[in-house]
């Protein structure tokens, strides 16, 4: 009987998506000279020690007001007993089931199965915060549905809509999922992907060395667009801008035709880029070890000037230090 009446609110949602109505907006706060754009999350009203009642009870409450909340992404995507696929979501131990079309704003014809993108998404997803709106709840046989299509759709209205994300704020956003070159965050409903370039002024070999999912991290607005024939936000981030080079000073101190010792942390078309433990990045094509340096490998690199513009040393890679453990 339980499994019947989950699997008929997953249809329910399926078949028709929740939207709430808007919000009205809330100023931004301020800090320093620029606005930082908060996650306005709705208060709760429970916590994990609150009685199985108490929290059902404010579940079907939400429901009914269509708010927006917040839970974790428990596991990948399951089928109910019917096929459908879901991802269950925790909220304050109660299990959300969200149905896959709900779980993001990609359109797909019904006949066909979930589009390789998605799953890879969804999949990385795990362990991430993630908003949505209870769309069903049978408090009797303790089941719930959700749509976090419809927490993003809210959040657009609430801050796209309205014109308060524009080029050159700050965003709070929770990182979904990360890869080898990119993570993807969601800034206010929209999830978008912020590329290795654009993570960190600090060069490095791996962003999972940097940032995790789950985290929550601030980006500047770069640029921000609406496509008005299909509706749809989009918005590209920079971790990197949202704060200062730090490595300037440490540019400063750094000595001519001294040797540094740091870290290849990637080689594309023959070009070393190197961290340097002085707190500096350095590039080259050259160096005079007997074996190529490899991504990961400890080197010395002497330092023969300084590209004050873009912020590096440059040089030359004269020995390796220490393979790394993988590739000995």
């Amino acid at each position: 009987m339980p499994k019947k009446k989950v699997t008929e609110a997953v249809e329910e949602v399926v078949q028709e998506p929740v939207v709430s109505e808007p919000v009205p907006p809330q100023a931004p706060r301020r800090q320093g000279s620029d606005d930082l754009l908060e996650l306005n999350d709705l208060e709760r009203g429970v916590t994990r020690e609150d009685s199985e009642d108490a929290k059902w009870g404010y579940l079907a409450g939400a429901a009914r007001r269509q708010q927006i909340l917040t839970g974790i992404v428990s596991s990948g995507i399951i089928q109910t007993e019917n096929g459908l696929p879901v991802c269950p979501v925790d909220f304050e131990g109660l299990r959300i089931l969200i149905p896959i079309r709900e779980m993001v704003l990609t359109e797909w014809p019904e006949e066909d199965p979930i589009p390789r993108s998605v799953r890879i998404q969804i999949g990385r997803m795990l362990g991430a915060t993630i908003d949505f709106i209870p769309a069903a709840v049978d408090i009797r046989n303790r089941a719930a549905v959700g749509s976090r299509k419809a927490a993003m759709l809210q959040r657009q209205k609430r801050y796209y809509a309205t014109g308060r994300v524009k080029p050159g704020i700050l965003m709070a956003c929770r990182v979904l999922g990360v890869g080898n070159n990119t993570m993807t965050v969601e800034a206010c409903g929209v999830d978008t992907e912020i590329y290795a370039r654009n993570v960190s002024w600090e060069w490095f070999s791996d962003i999972a060395d940097l940032h995790s999912t789950g985290d929550l991290v601030v980006a500047r607005v770069m640029d921000v667009s609406y496509n008005e024939e299909r509706d749809v936000y989009s918005v590209t981030l920079s971790i990197k801008e949202a704060s200062e080079n730090p490595d300037r000073a440490a540019l400063e101190k750094i000595t001519p035709n001294s040797n540094y010792f740091g870290v290849v942390t990637g080689v594309k078309d023959r070009v070393f880029f190197v961290r340097l433990q002085v707190g500096v990045n350095a590039k080259t094509k050259l160096y005079r070890s007997i074996d190529m340096p490899s991504r990961l490998d400890t080197v010395s690199f002497r330092v023969t000037g300084v590209d004050e513009e873009n912020g590096i040393a440059l040089g030359f890679i004269t020995r390796i230090i220490k393979r790394h453990t993988r590739l000995r």
